[in-house]
């Protein structure tokens, strides 16, 4: 994976006033303690000691924590402190040392899962360079994990991948390890290396172990391409074990990156039955609509080995929830209808997978087929809330917040967003609780190590406190980031619902913004852009391009740079785009035109083949706009359905589509496609060339690469004359389209081209 987040410098999030008291937490207050490595703890065999706890003569050990602050640009600061749970909170703080700008030193701390802040010239503050957050008497703090030095630990110094051809793929990596604080060395011949393939394991014969340099180096060749995971182990002559370092990477052609990568969102029980002894029996007095209807791992992995996804260009999957759901029904939001959890999001199992989506070893045949062809897959994981039968909540209530459902009464969703329930029977998930935020992050590398997975999609971002991104980040960088393969997260911060302006959407911007960056998530789903443009623009006419062009604009100068977003035009949470377009104007609201369309007067299929056109050309701008975009299943051929349960109709093969639907699955295909093979569609920055109510072109251009794409929702053929010298083409460059496969040449420095009514043109050498 290339993608790289740039240095950021992270604002001080202060939290001082006159009296320090209410800002740290009650030192009677006792939290769980998890012992985990973190990068930041150092230890090798001298100048520890080791004390005696005389209540049962165990022998307990501090351990040597680094701590750094950089002062900020133009700012003076002439102490900075550190103190925490391990101190009782102690004011004064263990001073740290100033070192032309930036305050270093070394805290003597006890293993565990610490809470601290840094005073600052005596005002209490978070660390802005910490990693994890903690709450400790209800405050929130940094936080700190501190693993026990006496262990041994391992480490990484390279690794490097070589693919010269297919089936000739190399692995070297160079391992260090480090002898615990007491000095017990570790034993040599305990230090063994596996390589692990899609769940298959195999020992590396001969790693070269350099017991004076206290390395071991790895070097694998002839290896096929696809995702490895390489396991060093080691322990000491105690019998001690260091947590096993684990060196991820991928053998491939050509390198992966996020930024580019078309998602595909599979609500797996509605996408294909490839294995009925598992489909589940029609539930009594639930409408088959809202029950499961056979959908499992083995359907998708089917269409993903005869290169069904392939062919659309796309190059992640993510999946909807797969813990085990509910075996009951239960009333939907309009308390009439009972609706069955086919969907994944009412999990009451951590760490088991559904057995009727086909259960955890279809679940990894899956992964592994999508790897075999370079596809990352993610896992939806639900962080807000979880169902009442779960296992966490029926042994530790107290874990979760009950009360008010959002959108009652004196129960506002932005107001209560934190605490409010999506219904009465899905307890609110307290992060602040840091035995339950400790559990979740496990959790979470629970499935990446045991599945494979390649990262997450977190759910209802914004209904969960800050420390949940913070505290899964941090824990899956320890546990699967030596080589710089970042897990991926991406993040559903629903907002701006607005048609305004960009300052009146600066809430919503800055919202998403806040969880994003490298101590975070990598993206988000880009939801100004879509309510700002593909029901405004594509489904109806309400707005122009010239619309489409600016707010398109917007999402490459509000979100951070290196933030990864995605932009879509419809999703397991929104009307079909074909839909919308077939009743356009004739009802309020982000539904325009189908009034009671969730479980009675259910939208019909579409009669007129403009609804398509419409859909074809939306898709097409979202899949050559910049960002990772999302492909919703049944996308592909202009799926149609209005709200839930209606836009989660199961997914049909190609042999089942109307003229229309094969004739948006072949267009589709063909942009899928060239997003897929042009770099500049992956990567390139977005260059507007010229818009109109009618019509828009923009250039995309990586380097040297580039691509013009023209778009037109004109009722007749538009011939568009654009000067591209911002593009950087030259007179004489051949441009074809990847579409038609007609060519124009540019001249003087212009190139001269014709849309199609409702059509596009994707043009490059």
């Amino acid at each position: 994976m290339n993608f790289h987040w740039p240095v950021l410098v992270l604002s001080t999030l202060a939290v001082s006033c006159a009296s320090p008291r209410p800002l740290i937490p009650d030192a009677t207050t006792s939290d769980a303690r998890d012992d985990r490595t973190i990068t930041d703890v150092s230890a090798d065999g001298a100048g520890m000691d080791a004390t005696v706890d005389g209540s049962d003569g165990s022998a307990s050990v501090n351990c040597p924590v680094s701590f750094s602050y950089r002062v900020p640009s133009g700012r003076t600061i002439g102490r900075v402190e550190v103190t925490g749970e391990w101190s009782g909170w102690a004011n004064p703080g263990v001073a740290l040392r100033n070192e032309g700008g930036t305050f270093r030193g070394d805290v003597m701390i006890p293993p565990g899962f610490h809470g601290y802040k840094l005073l600052i010239d005596g005002d209490w503050q978070l660390d802005p360079g910490a990693a994890r957050r903690k709450y400790v008497g209800g405050v929130e703090n940094s936080g700190v994990s501190v693993a026990d030095c006496r262990l041994p630990s391992l480490t990484r110094v390279s690794s490097s991948v070589e693919r010269p051809a297919a089936g000739q793929g190399r692995f070297r990596a160079e391992v260090r390890w480090t002898n615990g604080i007491d000095g017990v060395a570790v034993d040599p011949m305990s230090v063994r290396a596996t390589m692990v393939r899609d769940g298959v394991r195999t020992p590396v014969a001969m790693p070269a172990i350099d017991a004076g340099a206290r390395t071991v180096r790895l070097d694998v060749a002839s290896l096929a391409d696809g995702k490895y995971t390489a396991i060093v182990e080691a322990r000491d002559q105690r019998g001690r074990e260091a947590t096993p370092l684990r060196l991820v990477f991928w053998v491939e052609s050509e390198p992966f990156d996020w930024q580019g990568a078309t998602i595909y969102m599979a609500m797996i029980d509605r996408f294909a039955n490839g294995d009925r002894s598992n489909d589940a029996r029609p539930t009594m007095g639930v409408d088959p609509r809202a029950d499961y209807q056979g959908g499992d791992f083995q359907g998708l992995r089917a269409r993903v080995a005869d290169g069904t996804l392939d062919r659309l260009g796309v190059r992640a999957i993510w999946l909807a929830p797969v813990n085990r759901n509910p075996d009951g029904a239960f009333l939907a939001a309009n308390g009439r209808n009972r609706v069955m959890g086919y969907h994944g999001y009412w999990p009451i199992r951590a760490r088991e997978v559904e057995p009727r989506l086909g259960g955890a070893a279809a679940l990894r045949e899956l992964i592994a087929e999508a790897h075999r062809h370079g596809i990352r897959v993610l896992q939806d994981y639900v962080v807000n809330h979880v169902h009442n039968e779960h296992e966490y909540f029926r042994a530790h209530p107290d874990w979760f917040r009950t009360g008010c459902v959002c959108g009652t009464n004196n129960c506002d969703w932005t107001g209560r967003r934190l605490d409010c329930l999506f219904t009465e029977y899905l307890p609110d998930v307290n992060w602040s609780v840091s035995a339950l935020s400790e559990r979740l992050a496990d959790d979470a590398a629970f499935w990446i190590r045991d599945f494979d997975f390649d990262g997450l999609r977190v759910d209802a971002v914004k209904h969960v406190e800050d420390i949940a991104v913070y505290n899964l980040r941090a824990r899956l960088h320890e546990e699967f980031e030596a080589t710089g393969v970042r897990v991926f997260l991406t993040g559903e911060t629903a907002m701006g619902w607005g048609d305004c302006g960009v300052d009146c959407n600066r809430n919503e911007y800055d919202t998403i913004n806040r969880y994003m960056g490298p101590l975070g998530l990598d993206g988000q789903a880009d939801f100004v852009l879509y309510h700002a443009v593909p029901y405004r623009v594509f489904s109806s006419d309400s707005r122009g391009m010239i619309h489409a062009d600016f707010w398109t604009q917007q999402s490459q100068r509000q979100y951070i740079p290196g933030s990864v977003m995605t932009p879509y035009v419809g999703s397991h949470d929104t009307s079909r785009m074909v839909t919308l377009a077939t009743y356009r104007g004739q009802g309020p609201g982000l539904d325009p035109g189908i009034p009671n369309n969730q479980w009675d007067n259910p939208a019909e299929a579409p009669r007129n083949p403009d609804a398509y056109a419409r859909h074809r050309l939306a898709m097409t701008w979202v899949l050559t706009i910049p960002g990772a975009p999302l492909l919703y299943y049944g996308d592909e051929y202009g799926d149609w359905g209005g709200a839930d349960p209606n836009n989660r109709r199961m997914w049909r093969d190609p042999s089942m589509l109307s003229p229309d639907e094969t004739a948006t699955l072949t267009h589709l295909r063909a942009v899928g496609s060239a997003r897929r093979s042009l770099v500049a569609l992956q990567r390139g920055e977005y260059i507007s060339l010229a818009a109109t109510e009618e019509t828009l072109a923009f250039a995309r251009r990586a380097g040297t690469n580039v691509a013009i794409v023209g778009l037109s929702k004109a009722g007749a053929d538009r011939t568009l004359d654009i000067s591209v010298g911002a593009a950087g083409l030259r007179d004489g460059t051949v441009l074809r389209d990847r579409l038609s496969m007609t060519t124009v040449t540019v001249t003087g420095g212009m190139v001269r081209f014709t849309v199609p009514s409702w059509g596009a043109v994707i043009l490059a050498p």
